[in-house]
C-alpha cells in the first residue's frame, strides 16, 4: 500500500502539480482519439494498445518511484506500508568473548582405580604422585577441551596436598591469591570417594563408560568471609542441567555442604567432582568432552537464571 504525505506544499506547487496533471490527461485524450481515426487496415484494437500501452508505461513509472527506484519531488514525502506486521525485535545477545577458566586440584594426589593395561606406583590406596595417572590428568583433558572451544584456560598443577592433607585447602587458596588477574570461571577438580550403595559407572546407550560428575558449592557457614553461595549455586545447577541435556543422566545433583572450598575467590568459582575411586582413569578421561562442552554452552546461552550475573561479573 502506498501513501502520500503533502507537507509543506505552497500555492505555487498545487497550481504546477493540477497543471501538470491537466496536460496529461489531455494527451492520453488526444491519444485516444488519435487511435480511434486510426486506419482500417490497424482495426480498432490497435488504437486500444496503443492506449493501454501508454497507462501501462504510467503504471510501470509510478511502481518504480514507490518501490525507491525514483525520488520524491521536494516537499512530498512518500510513505509505504507493508501489508504484513514487521518482526518483533529480539533481544541482543551477550557479548562474544573468550571466557578465562582457571583449573587447579587441592588434593592433588586423587587417583582412580588401577587396571592391568595401565597401572601407576601408588603412594597409599588410590593416591599417586604421578600426574598421568592422577585427578591433575583429567583436569588436563578439560583444560585441552575447553580451549578447542575458544576457552582461555591456565591449568595449574601445583602439588597442594603435600605431606598435609588436612592443609591442602589452605595451600591451595594461597596459589589462588598468586595470581594477579581473576578468571571468569576457577573449577577446583576433584574425584569423589565411592561408597556403597553408589553406581560404579555411568554407561550410555552406545556402550560408553563414564565417570560421573558432581558440583559440590560451600555455602560458606564457619567462615567470617563467605563465598558467593547463590552465584555458584546457581552456575552449578545450571551447568549440572546441560550435562544432563547432552548425556540424560550422567550428572549428579549438586551437593551443597558446610564450608567454602575457597569459593569466596570469585564469581563463578565451582568445585567439581569427576568420578569415584572405583571408576578408571579411561572412564574419567570419557567425562572430560562432556563437561567442556557443557560449559560452552552455558556460557553461549545462559539462560533466565545466569544472564543477569553474566552481565553483572563478566560481561
Amino acid at each position: 500500500m502506498i501513501r502520500f504525505k503533502v507537507v509543506k506544499l505552497s500555492r505555487i506547487l498545487l497550481f504546477i502539480a493540477a497543471a501538470v496533471l491537466i496536460a496529461v490527461l489531455a494527451v492520453i485524450g488526444a491519444r485516444y482519439f488519435m487511435a480511434q481515426d486510426a486506419p482500417a487496415g490497424s482495426g480498432p484494437s490497435a488504437g486500444a494498445s496503443l492506449v493501454r500501452g501508454t497507462l501501462m508505461n504510467e503504471a510501470k513509472a509510478m511502481s518504480a518511484f514507490a518501490s525507491g527506484g525514483g525520488s520524491a519531488p521536494s516537499g512530498i514525502e512518500v510513505e509505504v506500508l507493508s501489508e504484513s506486521p514487521l518482526p518483533a525485535a529480539t533481544p541482543s545477545p551477550i557479548p562474544t568473548r573468550r571466557p578465562s577458566v582457571l583449573i587447579y586440584h587441592t588434593h592433588t594426589h586423587e587417583a582412580y582405580e588401577q587396571t592391568n593395561d595401565d597401572p601407576y606406583d601408588a603412594v597409599e590406596a588410590w593416591r599417586t604422585l604421578d600426574n598421568g595417572h592422577s585427578v591433575v590428568r583429567v583436569g588436563q583433558a578439560l583444560s585441552d577441551e575447553l580451549e578447542k572451544l575458544g576457552f582461555e584456560v591456565v591449568h595449574d598443577v601445583t602439588d597442594h596436598e603435600g605431606d598435609a592433607l588436612s592443609t591442602a585447602y589452605t595451600r591451595s587458596l594461597e596459589t589462588l591469591k598468586s595470581y594477579d588477574r581473576s578468571f571468569n570461571l576457577y573449577i577446583d577438580l576433584h574425584r569423589d570417594a565411592w561408597l556403597q550403595g553408589m553406581p560404579l559407572r555411568f554407561e550410555a546407550e552406545d556402550g560408553t563408560a563414564y565417570a560421573q560428575p558432581m558440583l559440590l558449592i560451600g555455602n560458606g557457614n564457619g567462615f567470617d568471609e563467605k563465598p558467593y553461595y547463590q552465584e555458584n549455586l546457581a552456575f552449578a545447577k545450571a551447568l549440572t542441567r546441560q550435562i544432563d541435556r547432552i548425556q540424560p543422566g550422567l550428572c549428579k545433583d549438586v551437593l551443597v555442604k558446610d564450608g567454602r572450598y575457597n569459593q569466596h575467590i570469585g564469581v563463578f568459582a565451582v568445585l567439581i567432582e569427576v568420578g569415584h575411586n572405583k571408576n578408571t582413569l579411561a572412564e574419567a578421561l570419557n567425562t572430560a568432552p562432556i563437561l567442556a562442552r557443557a560449559i560452552r554452552q552455558l556460557f553461549d546461552a545462559p539462560g533466565p537464571s545466569l544472564t543477569p550475573l553474566l552481565n553483572k561479573y563478566i560481561y
